[in-house]
């Protein structure tokens, strides 16, 4: 009983791989074609979905496809009339083996079955992110225990012909130091695209639509506030490491009137729940973006997400309570953690009541150095990164 599923997926794990060894001994590459790779085992979320849907609706003479590990990403994107692959189907392996691009959002597919299927393909890293801690080839010289080896990050971060970024200051500073590529573009993140307009149906796609809808309804009567921290690599707890009682919050929340929805990064484990009336449990898995254009308040740690989140010109508040801990033993900054978070730094759940407290009076002391930084991480502030990097990838022009 124990053995019999082990050793079916070794088996199977033997004929994918050897059905790629076949394939791509005998398929050439058709330029024109492109398949997307989500996150993790092909999750519908994050650049490759939002850059996705725009070839898929916008660009009908480019032929696209989502490739995923996941039955019901791929029964969900079928449903909605969009092309998926399943891998390992026969269909995904000669459709990975034939695309002349790949576009990505992160490394998780150098560690997939499929990878020898990239190989010689034009290979877009999107990426996930522009914040202030140290990615790729400057992990090398990191003082945190337990990163990746030399070799490793090699690897993960060598072979892309063009890396994806939002400004001349992260391709400068960050990237271009980060990877080797051929090219790095400040073109936008296509994610970002959905915070300029009213998300449609296929936004809504793995958005969370029950919270989504209950939000839209809340936001009549009470101001919503995202708290959106970052995963922990390896030590600590990613809401809060105890420090906050979160029916206390509840009922702060109530007398602010003030509702939170709580939203962790996909890696996180486990599952929040909330059963109180003003908290809401976004789930981990789902896209956030679309809600975002709903929120007033962002709440984070050291999450880049608030990096995309300027480009609306809200408030931010940082809840750090393990900030100490976090940098000597997570992740190390690559800036000042000071210099790069435009809102009140908040240690304990106190100082976080008080910091709500005072965006709900309309007190606002960082709008300055938010735009301040939304100038120096942003080239567009206009809400069509999709067709800039359409038009880069398919049309031979440079539109940064």
């Amino acid at each position: 009983m124990c053995g019999g599923p082990r050793e079916g997926a070794a088996v199977s794990e033997v004929n994918e791989r050897g059905a790629i060894a076949r394939t791509t001994k005998t398929s050439p590459r058709d330029p024109d074609r492109h398949v997307f790779i989500g996150q993790k085992d092909g999750q519908f979320l994050g650049n490759a979905k939002h850059l996705f849907l725009h070839f898929a609706t916008q660009r009908p003479e480019v032929p696209v496809h989502f490739l995923s590990r996941r039955r019901d990403v791929c029964k969900m994107l079928g449903e909605a009339g969009l092309p998926a692959l399943f891998f390992p189907s026969d269909e995904a392996i000669q459709t990975l083996a034939a695309a002349g691009t790949i576009v990505v959002d992160t490394f998780d597919f150098r560690h997939a079955p499929y990878e020898p299927l990239v190989r010689d393909a034009r290979l877009i890293q999107l990426w996930h992110g522009v914040g202030f801690k140290k990615i790729g080839f400057m992990e090398r010289d990191s003082r945190v225990p337990g990163n990746y080896e030399a070799a490793e990050l090699e690897r993960l971060y060598s072979g892309y012909d063009t890396v994806i970024t939002t400004s001349p200051f992260y391709a400068n500073e960050v990237f271009a130091k980060a990877f080797q590529a051929r090219c790095v573009a400040p073109l936008g993140y296509p994610r970002t695209d959905v915070l300029f307009r009213r998300p449609g149906k296929l936004d809504l796609l793995n958005a969370d639509y029950d919270a989504f809808v209950s939000l839209v309804r809340l936001k009549k009567e009470r101001r919503i506030i995202l708290f959106a921290p970052t995963f922990r690599d390896k030590v600590g707890d990613a809401f809060g490491s105890g420090s906050l009682d979160y029916a206390v919050l509840d009922r702060f929340l109530d007398k602010a009137g003030m509702h939170l929805v709580i939203k962790g990064h996909h890696l996180t484990g486990g599952r929040l729940v909330s059963s109180l009336p003003n908290i809401t449990v976004f789930d981990n898995n789902a896209d956030v973006y679309p809600l975002m254009p709903l929120v007033d308040l962002m709440v984070t740690d050291y999450s880049s997400i608030f990096m995309d989140y300027l480009l609306l010109d809200r408030p931010v508040l940082f809840f750090c309570p393990d900030y100490d801990e976090y940098i000597k033993r997570n992740r190390e900054l690559q800036f000042p953690y000071e210099t790069m978070t435009p809102g009140p730094k908040c240690r304990t759940q106190g100082e976080l009541h008080e910091a709500l407290a005072q965006v709900a009076l309309g007190r606002d002391d960082y709008a300055k150095d938010r735009r301040a930084l939304r100038d120096r991480a942003f080239l567009h502030t206009d809400g069509r990164a999709s067709e800039r990097i359409a038009a880069y990838l398919c049309d031979s022009s440079d539109p940064a």
